[in-house]
This record gives C-alpha cells, structure tokens and sequence, in this order.
C-alpha cells in the first residue's frame, strides 16, 4: 500500500522535513526557514549524562516540539501516539497509511538500512508514506536520499530503541480542523512566534539550553581533551551533528 501522488518534502532538516511532507500532503506549503520560525524553532542545549561518551549540543529546541509548536501556531490539529507494543505501533502506522493519510516517525536512525554512518541517534524523524511485505517506504532529508526504504524489521528495531532521546513507538499525524486546509494570516503568527521564541530562549528553565547553555558548554569545552577516549572523533561527531546532520546547523 502506497499513498497516491505522494510528494515528499525536501529539506536539510530530519523533523522539519518529515512535518513539511505531512503538512504538503494537506495542501500547506512552507519553506523549511519558515516551519523552523513558525515552529520556534531556535534554540540551544547542551546535554551531559553519565551513560552518554561525549556531550550533545544542539541549536534548536527539543526534538517534538518543534512540530507541536509549528500545528498550534498554523491552526491546525496534531496527533501523537506512542506505545511499548511493537505491534500495536505498526497497527497505528498501517491504519493510518491505509486510510491515505502520511505518518511521522520520531526513531533510531542506526537501525535504518540507508544511514552509512552508523551512530545511535533516537532523536531522527522521517514521514513513511507507504509499505509491502517487505519495506517501508519513507521520506528523509536531502542528504539521506529524499524518498527512500527501509526494511519492515529494521524500521520496527528503529522504532522500539532504548536509550538517550529514545521515545516509545513515537507516531504522529497533523489534520486541518473541521476539515479545513486554509491556513491563518500568517504575518501575525510570525510576530508571536518570534516573541514567544526569544523569551524562551532569554528565560531558559535549566542551565543547559537557551543562553545558559551557550555559557555552560563553553566552561565544559575545556574538559573535553581529558574526558573523550578519541578526541578526532568525538570532535567530527559534534561538527557533522550541528553543521551536516539538522541537528543544530
């Protein structure tokens, strides 16, 4: 079952590009820079746990939030599903597909057969489209290959992953209210989006994000040398995440 004259969203960034393809399917058009905006998207955070080998920094606000921001401020409907059951996850998905409407995935991207870097990353989102006895058929970034698969069994592996930024089956679908496509007057949005982003990133909750984090990671950076088991690549990791991945670029 694949879905009509389905058209993929092109984009660098792994959230915005699956939300950009759900948000096509409904008749919505927006560029990349303007779902990010719309989203409120900037950010910053810089993320340490003791299971983790190296630190996380990012450039953007949480993985999810991105999306729920950007539905709410554009007027339109979002519906999150998450389960421990790899079952009922792949029925939420199917249904969904059947009934020709896109689903977002939020997963692991080391498990998916197209990814040659192969790090875990449970923070990666792509929209699948489509499937057969055998693959899925899913929408990525640019750099991933735009319209790609990944076998049934390494998309359930992607989806059920433990660990840092993991989720449980994460699925999401987006809906125009009352059936509605037409979207608000989008200038006023961009003012309260810029507002509300602003104060959110001058008023951050914990040390590590907004500019709290910025002045955080900078007094961590100097201990990096001693902590990284290979500072090379721990240093390529952290570039490839922020400038090559969406991640924080």
């Amino acid at each position: 079952m694949i879905i009509n004259s389905f058209v993929p969203f092109s984009g660098e960034h792994c959230e915005t590009t699956a939300t950009g393809t759900l948000l096509r399917h409904l008749g919505v058009e927006l560029s990349e820079a303007m779902m990010f905006g719309l989203g409120e998207g900037l950010g910053f955070i810089y993320w340490d746990m003791k299971s983790m080998d190296f630190p996380f920094i990012g450039g953007r606000i949480r993985q999810g939030l991105l999306t729920n921001n950007l539905v709410n401020n554009l007027g339109l409907q979002l519906e999150t599903k998450e389960t421990s059951s790899i079952k009922t996850a792949w029925k939420n998905v199917k249904d969904s597909i059947d009934a020709g409407i896109p689903v977002g995935l939020k997963l692991d991207s080391y498990y998916l057969d197209y990814f040659t870097n192969k790090i875990h990353f449970a923070g990666h989102f792509v929209a699948m489209y489509g499937y057969d006895d055998t693959y899925a058929y899913l929408s990525d970034t640019r750099q991933q290959g735009g319209a790609i698969k990944a076998t049934l069994e390494n998309l359930a592996l992607a989806r059920n992953s433990k660990g840092s930024m993991a989720s449980k089956n994460l699925s999401y679908k987006i809906f125009a209210k009352d059936g509605k496509n037409s979207l608000l007057d989008i200038r006023p949005i961009i003012l309260k989006s810029i507002k509300r982003n602003s104060e959110d990133f001058l008023n951050p909750p914990i040390k590590n994000v907004g500019y709290k984090g910025i002045e955080k990671a900078a007094f961590e950076i100097r201990n990096w040398f001693k902590r990284s088991r290979n500072i090379k690549d721990d240093l390529l990791l952290t570039s490839v995440l922020m400038e090559k991945a969406g991640t924080g670029g």
